[in-house]
């Protein structure tokens, strides 16, 4: 078994360069997420979760690294470049872990099927 490990820090995004992203990417909405995909010569990263979806920090941050180690299990998989920023939608608290990460992988699949 190959131990998953959140995506490193030199491939997520600044508050700078997630905002230039994410005005010029384009969308692709699920059910618990939405991905915002803008083609790059680099891979990097980023995962949204609000408090609108949990409201202790603990469980924020539990999912977010759950979905950056799927970001970058993703990418090491299959080696494509990018932009991809994950939003998390309330709708996700409802949802177990393992639904959202399938959507997460679905939605990425989609994006760069789209290529």
């Amino acid at each position: 078994m190959r131990f998953i490990s959140m995506l490193a820090k030199s491939k997520r995004l600044t508050v700078a360069a997630f905002n230039r992203f994410f005005k010029q990417g384009r969308r692709y909405h699920g059910t618990f997420l939405t991905l915002v995909y803008t083609p790059h010569d680099s891979f990097y990263g980023a995962v949204v979760v609000g408090k609108k979806v949990y409201r202790r920090a603990v469980d924020r941050n539990r999912l977010r690294r759950q979905l950056y180690a799927t970001l970058g299990t993703y990418q090491d998989d299959t080696h494509l470049t990018g932009v991809f920023q994950c939003l998390v939608k309330p709708a996700a608290a409802t949802a177990t872990v393992s639904v959202v990460r399938d959507e997460l992988a679905t939605l990425l699949a989609e994006a760069t099927k789209a290529r």
